[in-house]
């Protein structure tokens, strides 16, 4: 039988789960961690968003957002308020505090993103991502 350690399944969340802690290690000065960041950048472009759309595009479940989200807003980074075309749900908005650190932290995750790219650089880049979007796909 194979060893667990070679089931492709492993090793990915072995490598997300060292990716996850060298962000959160990175942006803890900040007091954010890689699942509020995501939020940030989600609203640097989606302003004003409701919890299920911010959920959709960081693929999350909605409560999880929630609780991001309620952590943003007592940091003072996003504010919530009541969306006037639907009474029972709210936008999320970044305030200045969040638009700033936000900006601060883009270009680092983006170093570490290149930081990724790089080390599978000798692969195909466009099969790998397209390897990745139909593994996502099928899952």
């Amino acid at each position: 039988m194979e060893k667990y350690q070679q089931f492709w399944c492993f090793r990915l969340g072995a490598i997300t789960r060292k990716i996850s802690r060298e962000y959160n290690t990175r942006f803890l000065e900040f007091g954010i961690t890689l699942g509020q960041s995501f939020v940030l950048f989600d609203l640097l472009e989606h302003d004003g968003a409701g919890i299920k759309d911010i959920a959709g595009r960081v693929q999350l479940d909605s409560p999880a957002v929630t609780g991001l989200v309620d952590r943003l807003s007592r940091q003072g980074l996003v504010e919530r308020i009541d969306d006037p075309s639907d009474r029972r749900s709210v936008k999320i908005l970044l305030t200045e505090k969040g638009k700033e650190l936000a900006g601060r932290l883009l270009p680092i995750a983006q170093e570490y993103n290149s930081c990724i790219k790089d080390a599978i650089d000798s692969l195909d880049v466009p099969i790998f991502e397209r390897s990745l979007t139909q593994l996502e796909q099928n899952l």
